[in-house]
């Protein structure tokens, strides 16, 4: 039976979102470790042969060793810090994916739904050195096995899980409740960044548009600001227009959203 994570929008609609098992984490670790190989080996190769010529082949005494030798001990250095690159800055700019995740449909979030930024992907992804090192790769499995959202060390430090992109246990929608518009606030700049929006985020904007004549005005606007500032703040690298109508952005982004991924 799937495990369920259930999330409350700021307009007080849960959504329940299944979690990945370790199975399927880890078919998608195997096809991002394929990925780090093939870059780590021909990089490690490289700083070998730079290693042993010139003024570098004295740092650490790398010229009196040999080939080998200095290729194991670079590699030692160059795979770890090119796994933590390679999680880390897929997952905050490809709204919590890798390779492997988006094979998989997998997808890292925070605990409130939203995307990691580079700071909890970082944190996330340095424990991963001892989650998965091959001296401690029980620690991360047991752990993984024992948690009741399938959290490795990594994911407690940084207060985040990983999901099923795309299964959402939520009442059923009509698929016509939203008018055809015509784009009146998002600009050329804001449409080229709608990918990073997910599914979960549309649809906690969609029970919120459906729900706003029925809240309190106050309420309304509150919800649809903080709603709107964060959506603006990724459409718009982080620089969004000012005074944005934040109902008429959420509509128009929604719209866009269901008419380019057909969803």
């Amino acid at each position: 039976m799937a495990r369920i994570w259930t999330i409350i929008t700021p307009e007080n609609v849960p959504l329940e979102l299944e979690l990945a098992n370790p199975l399927e984490r880890a078919v998608a670790l195997l096809i991002d470790s394929v990925v780090n190989s093939i870059v780590a080996i021909p990089v490690a190769l490289i700083l070998t042969t730079f290693s042993g010529a010139g003024p570098v082949k004295t740092v650490l005494g790398l010229g009196d060793l040999s080939t080998g030798e200095r290729f194991l001990l670079l590699y030692a250095f160059v795979l770890p810090l090119l796994i933590l690159a390679y999680h880390s800055l897929l997952e905050s700019l490809w709204g919590g994916q890798t390779l492997g995740k988006r094979a998989l449909k997998l997808r890292v979030i925070r605990n409130d739904g939203t995307v990691p930024d580079l700071a909890a992907s970082l944190i996330r992804n340095a424990l991963r050195l001892i989650d998965y090192m091959p001296c401690t790769c029980g620690v991360g499995l047991t752990v993984m096995v024992l948690s009741a959202q399938f959290r490795r060390l990594g994911d407690y430090a940084a207060g985040t899980l990983v999901i099923r992109e795309g299964r959402i246990a939520a009442p059923p929608m009509l698929e016509e409740e939203l008018p055809t518009i015509e784009l009146q606030v998002l600009t050329p700049l804001a449409v080229s960044n709608l990918a990073r929006l997910n599914d979960e985020q549309i649809l906690a904007i969609r029970y919120f548009l459906l729900r706003a004549p029925q809240l309190p005005q106050s309420l309304r606007e509150q919800t649809a600001n903080e709603l709107a500032r964060k959506i603006a703040n990724l459409l718009w690298d982080g620089n969004p227009p000012e005074n944005l109508p934040s109902e008429r952005l959420l509509e128009e982004v929604v719209w866009l959203y269901r008419q380019r991924f057909k969803r």
